[in-house]
């Protein structure tokens, strides 16, 4: 079992949340650093984690996100393109950032959520996103890819990332709405409730495509 770091974050009653953090994990018989959703994000995020693995149904929305089947397409595209494609090993191995959750409608946030009468219509991506479990558990996401092609044509692509899982507002990065939102609830979540603001969520899987 991976023992715990020394977290400096916000929060309280660290040393209390460890303790029942590995109680629980011996008594139910789980791995203590895989999640399978974002209940399972949370509930590290309050014993104070400092890593997990994605793994089982959360994992597999993402590989079926349409982001990542569309960079998926893009991969194998751009291989197969290439004039040493079966004559000799070709390789692409890059970083790219996705959105995860799907992607919302394209009008401004004060007016969709004032637009009652569109909800149902054109708006109705943005509650899409809204409810989709991965636009809160990850969203934006790094993911890095190593693809490999033999000269049969079989391409193996292997994926991974690392996500910071977090209500803080980051003014850079994202959205002034989004921002806007976790300026509150940052605050009750990591400051008042004493989650972890550093938990770090990983995910890796590997994909084999046969020409």
């Amino acid at each position: 079992m991976k023992k715990f770091e020394d977290y400096k974050g916000s929060g309280w009653g660290h040393e209390t949340r460890r303790e029942m953090f590995f109680a629980a994990c011996k008594y139910l018989g789980q791995n203590p650093t895989h999640i399978e959703n974002i209940y399972g994000a949370g509930f590290h995020s309050v014993l104070q984690t400092s890593t997990v693995q994605l793994t089982g149904e959360g994992l597999n929305k993402v590989k079926n996100d349409p982001e990542i089947q569309s960079l998926q397409t893009s991969i194998v595209r751009d291989i197969k393109s290439d004039s040493d494609y079966k004559k000799a090993i070709v390789t692409r191995s890059i970083t790219k950032n996705i959105q995860l959750g799907g992607q919302r409608a394209d009008a401004a946030m004060w007016k969709q959520a004032l637009g009652i009468s569109k909800w149902a219509d054109e708006y109705s991506p943005t509650w899409q996103v809204a409810c989709n479990e991965l636009t809160w558990l990850l969203r934006s996401v790094p993911v890095r890819y190593r693809a490999q092609a033999d000269t049969s044509g079989k391409i193996t692509i292997s994926y991974r990332f690392t996500d910071t899982f977090d209500l803080r507002p980051n003014w850079q990065t994202r959205s002034m709405e989004y921002n806007a939102i976790c300026t509150v609830l940052g605050v009750i979540y990591h400051d008042v409730i004493g989650c972890n603001d550093e938990l770090k969520i990983q995910g890796s899987w590997v994909v084999a495509i046969n020409d």
